[in-house]
């Protein structure tokens, strides 16, 4: 029963990191991981922020 879980499991991760493209959208896609990302304003504020354990000293 525990190895037909981990099987379904695995099976469903797999069909989220595995994915058929043509050679078009193969270069789309690789065009876009590639770019440099964009302005991120929600990550940016993120790491403006002082984290409560930090004391200043390094």
């Amino acid at each position: 029963m525990l190895e037909a879980a981990c099987d379904r499991a695995q099976s469903v991760v797999l069909d989220q990191v595995f994915f058929n493209l043509d050679a078009d959208k193969f270069k789309q896609f690789t065009a876009m991981l590639d770019a440099p990302p964009g302005p991120n304003p929600g990550l940016e504020r993120l790491m403006s922020v002082k984290a409560p354990w930090s004391t200043g000293a390094a």
